[in-house]
């Protein structure tokens, strides 16, 4: 198989705290009032998208491992399934404060855990996301403000810029705050555990429901704070669990880029630019993602662009 680079159409999400206004910024024009989530690169069945460049255009994530699955994957993959989901999320207005659950926990209860991480591509002024417990709070102070409707005072509120990166370990509660358009990496998982929803209602005039129970032992009340948000923008690690890895790059002018053992996602945070291989040609844009498959060669980059490299964790595959 004569592998290349893999645009793919996004599959667009309607949730009630989404609209229009953020999308603009990248020059989206989406297709519901209240678009919350594009869903870049998915095999998930809730969004699965498809190739939108070259001769395999329409095909599927799935289809393309059914091909040629250590040409796509990469050999050391031990199974024929695609393990990452790539989304670009616009709050339009604040999300319910949630938390997931490690592999561990999700099992349990038959749904797969779920790490993640943020890339945040703008953020309003005065942005603020709720990320991680307060100092002191464990898990029986925690378990009475959920009962209580009293969470807000047991998290806290970190005010977030264009450019800062949040690694959202399974476990940690958090929530985007209105105003923010982030790029989002994770497992390949929909799984989350609504904690507080401020006092919303859907179309019917109900709240949606809360996950108080599965919440509360998901939640792992010894994950620390990061130290900071910001990162040095030279180029290196970001973000290394076992599940996935986040590399920051960037090219300036052309740059040739070997293939490694395995599949490889761009994800475009800053500028615009090309890549080639295979023969084929693939422009990309802030926000725009981009799949390399472990067989695909050499490739070449061109213009001022950065972007998040993904790749599968060697502790995923081994």
């Amino acid at each position: 198989m004569k592998w290349y680079p893999l645009l793919f159409n996004p599959v667009y999400q309607e949730i009630i705290w989404g609209g229009r206004q953020l999308w603009r910024l990248m020059g989206r024009e989406v297709p519901y009032e209240r678009t919350a989530e594009s869903w870049e690169l998915s095999s998930h069945p809730k969004g699965i998208t498809t190739v939108a460049n070259g001769p395999l255009q329409g095909k599927t994530l799935s289809e393309l491992i059914r091909i040629d699955p250590g040409g796509f994957l990469g050999k050391d993959n031990p199974e024929a399934i695609f393990p990452l989901l790539v989304k670009i999320i616009g709050a339009q207005r604040d999300l319910s404060v949630q938390v997931h659950p490690d592999d561990e926990v999700g099992r349990k209860h038959g749904v797969p855990g779920k790490t993640e991480a943020w890339y945040i591509l703008s953020a309003a002024e005065n942005s603020r996301i709720i990320y991680g417990l307060k100092p002191g709070v464990n898990q029986e102070r925690l378990a009475l403000a959920l009962e209580t409707g009293e969470l807000l005072s047991c998290v806290n509120e970190i005010p977030v810029q264009a450019g800062d990166f949040v690694p959202i370990p399974a476990g940690c509660i958090h929530a985007l705050g209105a105003g923010i358009l982030v790029a989002e990496l994770q497992q390949n998982s929909d799984t989350t555990y609504r904690l507080y929803d401020w006092g919303r209602t859907d179309a019917e005039g109900k709240p949606r429901p809360l996950h108080l129970q599965e919440g509360l032992e998901a939640i792992n009340c010894e994950l620390p704070l990061p130290v900071s948000f910001k990162h040095s923008r030279e180029e290196g690690l970001l973000f290394d669990d076992e599940h996935f890895t986040i590399s920051w790059r960037r090219v300036q002018g052309t740059r040739q880029i070997q293939a490694g053992s395995s599949f490889s996602i761009w994800t475009v945070v800053e500028g615009n630019g090309l890549v080639a291989a295979g023969g084929q040609e693939a422009p990309l844009v802030q926000g725009s993602s981009i799949l390399l498959p472990a067989g695909i060669g050499e490739t070449t980059a061109t213009g001022e662009f950065s972007f998040l490299l993904t790749l599968p964790s060697i502790r995923s595959i081994n």
